[in-house]
């Protein structure tokens, strides 16, 4: 049984042999293929970048530099001196997606954020490491105090705030993995699906014995390059965002406070502005609610 991604379409790599559970059939995986493609994707231009090396940057080494420093400025900004103790976990996470997205640009490749297995792995890592980095800045006592009620009248606390306030809280933290996972999700697949109906299309037009409709089968090659640019496009800001909300996520989790969690809710919002409209609108969306829209 084959998982993930789109199965009716050929790869040029073999699905991932996934272990199976004693009694469960075996399962084959795509995305883990194509993931495993984007790391050694990743680690062959650190190498190249490494190897040639020099004071005045060029290409290999002048494109992960510029990557790097985006993601850094992005970081300094919404987490201010803590960003140096997460940029391994900020940085690994924005090239990875970046990569995973491009990948499904190319033909017989696909995205292996496509997949929301994929995305969900992320998501928790990003939900752990928010609930350590509360931990870790407010200790345990103080960390569970964020989700005790705010100062209100005696009666409301008792009769409602009490069991509310603690309920919404965990629901957020909750919401937030799914709230990355889908978005990604949804935004990725749709161009995958996009591309495929692309390739459907082109088909059909050529097998039809209308010659008219033969003549028809070059409009989609004339909008491929239009797609591509589009779903380039939406590669680079879908992992800008999910990069962004991972830093908002746990900036919030560092502030702890009641006031002070809004006023970062709005300084993550107003610093994702450096990615474009996308960016500003899931990161101010999901910082508060964890519940953003594609």
């Amino acid at each position: 049984m084959a998982e993930g991604g789109l199965p009716h379409t050929p790869h040029i790599l073999p699905p991932f042999h996934l272990p199976a559970l004693p009694g469960s059939p075996e399962a084959y995986s795509y995305p883990v293929s194509f993931g495993l493609l984007a790391m050694g994707i990743i680690l062959l231009v650190a190498v190249i970048a490494r190897v040639a090396m020099r004071i005045s940057p060029s290409g290999a080494q002048n494109l992960l530099e510029w990557l790097v420093e985006f993601v850094e400025e992005q970081a300094k900004a919404i987490l201010g001196d803590a960003a140096a103790r997460f940029m391994p976990l900020f940085a690994t996470l924005f090239l990875f997606i970046l990569t995973c997205n491009l990948i499904g640009l190319v033909p017989g490749c696909m995205s292996p954020t496509a997949s929301y297995h994929t995305n969900l792995a992320m998501a928790l890592v990003v939900a752990l490491v928010t609930q350590y980095a509360g931990i870790k800045a407010h200790g345990l006592g103080g960390y569970l105090r964020h989700f005790m009620p705010p100062p209100c009248p005696w009666w409301l606390k008792y009769s409602l705030m009490w069991w509310m306030w603690p309920m919404i809280h965990i629901l957020e933290q909750v919401i937030r993995p799914i709230s990355l996972t889908m978005r990604l999700f949804g935004n990725i697949f749709a161009k995958e699906i996009l591309l495929l109906m692309l390739a459907f299309v082109t088909a059909t037009f050529l097998a039809s014995p209308q010659a008219f409709v033969k003549v028809l089968s070059a409009l989609p090659f004339v909008l491929r390059p239009a797609i591509i640019l589009l779903g380039t496009l939406v590669s680079i800001v879908q992992a800008a965002v999910f990069t962004i909300l991972a830093m908002v996520f746990v900036s919030l989790a560092m502030e702890g406070g009641h006031e002070e969690g809004h006023g970062a809710e709005g300084a993550g919002g107003a610093n994702g502005g450096g990615v474009g409209a996308g960016g500003v609108g899931a990161g101010r969306g999901s910082a508060g609610t964890g519940g953003g829209h594609h």
